[in-house]
């Protein structure tokens, strides 16, 4: 088999070549810290943490960068409310989140970048843009010319310059075209700044992630993941900041994760409508909220259904019971049965990874495992430890049974 991901750019899946033989370079957008992280989070970091340990399981040497957003109007309000410097209230917030992804068995990125640290990165960059007449600045400000990055516009959402409605500029309005974005923001009575070519003032939120993702990955990236509601404007408009700036493609596989949703609205900090990781977590083990957020695929929108801890629970409780029983087994034999069971639950859990990373049935693949071992009485230790082996090297790519060791006599 070979593997195979969904491009968004392209609509459909494609065998994975990365630009540089075993070498992955991957970019996950990260949370913009002024609150608890909440499930679609989760659904988000698990999936990405996922797909990162499945490469790694097939010898490709990956490099995550994850970044953090410290820099926002958002955060910039809620601190003022709260009555502190805006990175300290943020750096709260990334500690909550790296506690959360441990409770969750998240590898850590290589690199998690801020913004704030950052900041020369940053302007180097829109420089660049502004050297190259992709960029100009305006009383303090500096704004991206989306109509010039032609081959860029539109390559997610499908959409082109010709078909986009937006309203007229304002009066007295600093930029020359509506659809221009913001890459340098002149600095406000209260807000954070940093003294820059331009002006004092603070970075835009599209040119950060261009800044911080190619200095540790250079471009092309070879995956580039994040939610769905990120593909536009956000990812487009790195594309086209990539475009001006290195005269390249952004990322060779575009991928992005479906949102879980609470009454059918997408679960947002920004909407209030979330439930937060710890919440859950103080009621389940993390691994079992793990577990519940992959029987969904990655880029399926699900709804948040709270029994889905209860019977993964269940399903969890019962595949630790199989793996305590197989370490114990001192049976006869099962005359290749076991064999047989763990040849087919394999490949047929790989086939499913191989798919655009198909953990619903991959998971699915692991319970069938479960049910059909409760069937033998006569498991043999040798057969035993090979069970116990398959559930550490296909748990290991889940994220589950972290605290399973190798055991040296397993073949």
């Amino acid at each position: 088999m070979v593997l195979r991901i969904y491009n968004t750019r392209s609509r459909r899946k494609e065998a994975f070549e990365p630009r540089e033989g075993r070498q992955v370079r991957m970019y996950v957008c990260g949370p913009t810290t002024y609150d608890y992280s909440h499930l679609g989070h989760a659904k988000s970091y698990v999936s990405f943490d996922t797909v990162r340990r499945y490469l790694e399981s097939l010898n490709y040497r990956v490099t995550l960068v994850q970044n953090f957003t410290d820099i926002e109007e958002v955060i910039i309000r809620r601190a003022a409310q709260a009555g502190k410097p805006p990175l300290d209230y943020a750096q709260f917030y990334i500690d909550a989140f790296l506690e959360d992804m441990r409770a969750l068995n998240v590898s850590p990125a290589t690199h998690y970048p801020k913004v704030s640290e950052h900041i020369l990165e940053i302007q180097t960059l829109i420089a660049l843009l502004v050297d190259r007449g992709f960029a100009y600045p305006v009383d303090g400000d500096v704004y991206f010319r989306t109509r010039k990055a032609k081959r860029s516009f539109g390559i997610l959402t499908h959409q082109r310059f010709e078909d986009v409605v937006v309203d007229p500029l304002p009066p007295g309005s600093k930029r020359e075209d509506p659809l221009d974005f913001a890459l340098w923001k002149a600095s406000k009575e209260g807000e954070p700044a940093w003294p820059s070519p331009w002006g004092d003032g603070r970075p835009g939120w599209h040119v950060e992630c261009n800044a911080m993702a190619f200095k540790y990955l250079g471009a092309p990236l070879d995956i580039h993941g994040g939610g769905s509601d990120l593909k536009f404007p956000h990812h487009e408009s790195e594309a086209m900041i990539c475009e001006g700036a290195w005269g390249v493609e952004w990322t060779r596989t575009w991928m992005h994760n479906g949102f879980l949703t609470l009454e059918q609205d997408k679960m947002s900090k920004s909407l209030g409508n979330f439930v937060t990781i710890r919440s859950v977590l103080a009621e389940y083990p993390g691994e079992v909220v793990r577990h519940c957020l992959l029987k969904a695929h990655y880029r399926e929108d699900v709804e948040y259904d709270k029994d889905c801890f209860r019977r993964t629970h269940e399903e969890y409780d019962a595949m630790r019971a199989a793996i305590r029983v197989a370490s114990a087994a001192h049976g006869a034999g099962t005359d290749g049965k076991v064999a047989v069971l763990l040849e087919t639950t394999r490949a047929g859990f790989l086939a499913a990874m191989d798919d655009d990373f198909n953990t619903p049935d991959a998971v699915y693949r692991l319970m069938q495992m479960t049910e059909a071992l409760a069937q033998l009485d006569a498991v043999s230790a040798d057969e035993g430890r090979r069970i116990v082996a398959l559930y550490r090297e296909l748990g290991h790519i889940l994220g589950l049974f972290s605290d399973l060791r190798p055991d040296p006599r397993a073949a």
